[in-house]
């Protein structure tokens, strides 16, 4: 395990990639941890970790606030290539967080289908799939990191670029080396964004199946939910569980905000309890969120 160098201000990611233009790097590692509404309403990326051969280098994006346009010249640097595993969930959360992408990419993860073998890592990496998952499903959001932490996300870079290496030999040795290329290039290009407040077509239990009545009902007990969970800063399934929603949705519109005040307050202690006022406030901007077509605050629109 190398030294673990950790960058925290937006001067020293500047710094970073003129560094590793100046020694003529032309590919790291690349991995990032992040909450995906399991802590917080809003999705956030909490590091990015990156191994250019020689050093280890965790960027502490939370620390970044704001100032991530050097972050992104890093991410979407043209001539340093970021070998990455399983990019399209790392391009998920960096198009929808951070409002940038990541380019040009080189997936091991493409590599390994293109073989036809098994997408994994934590076999190459010499650790348990169940470890790894539970390292990934750890609150990244905590400061400080544990030293645990820091050196398992070090670790998911420092041989990726040797792995990434041995896959593309084999690639080049079977013909394929060019189907790799072209599979890697179409990854940055897909659009990932997503606007929360429109999520209710795909997640909403049952959509396609509901009345015309119904499905604007759903359209708005879905941005209710949202806006509570912007209020709070709480993953919505925490507000009401999405498997709750078709039970709020049923009976008559004008107790709907009756049903939405009991599902908010369903095994909260009397202390914890939202009001009636609270929920008739929170309905009223729903409604007029859908009425004016409203994108969530923060979501990239296409």
């Amino acid at each position: 395990m190398s030294d673990i160098r950790i960058i925290a201000d937006a001067k020293s990611v500047a710094a970073y990639l003129d560094g590793l233009r100046g020694r003529g790097v032309g590919e790291i590692a690349l991995d990032l941890e992040a909450d995906q509404g399991s802590y917080r309403y809003r999705y956030s990326v909490s590091i990015i970790q990156c191994f250019d051969g020689e050093e280890t280098v965790i960027i502490d994006v939370l620390a970044l606030g704001r100032e991530t346009e050097g972050l992104a010249a890093l991410l979407e640097a043209p001539d340093i290539a970021k070998v990455m595993f399983s990019s399209k969930n790392d391009l998920f959360i960096v198009q929808n967080v951070l409002g940038c992408g990541i380019r040009p990419i080189r997936d091991v993860a493409v590599a390994q289908k293109l073989l036809g073998l098994k997408v994994d890592l934590a076999s190459y990496l010499g650790i348990e799939k169940s470890a790894k998952d539970g390292f990934q499903r750890a609150n990244w959001l905590k400061r400080p990191i544990t030293r645990k932490l820091l050196e398992y996300a070090a670790g998911d870079v420092e041989r990726l670029l040797s792995i990434e290496t041995g896959f593309r030999q084999e690639l080049a040795e079977k013909g394929l080396d060019e189907r790799y290329r072209q599979a890697c290039a179409l990854l940055p290009a897909s659009d990932y964004r997503v606007d929360q407040y429109r999520m209710y077509e795909r997640k909403f239990p049952g959509y396609p199946r509901l009345s015309p009545e119904k499905k604007k009902a759903a359209r708005l007990v879905w941005v209710f939910r949202e806006l509570i969970g912007e209020r709070f800063d709480s993953p919505v399934g925490y507000i009401i569980s999405t498997k709750r929603l078709p039970a709020v949705l049923a009976g008559p519109e004008d107790a709907l905000a009756a049903r939405l005040e009991e599902a908010l307050n369903e095994g909260r202690r009397p202390e914890r309890r939202l009001s009636a006022s609270l929920v008739a406030q929170a309905l009223e901007e729903a409604r007029r969120a859908v009425a004016e077509n409203r994108h969530a605050p923060g979501s990239a629109t296409r």
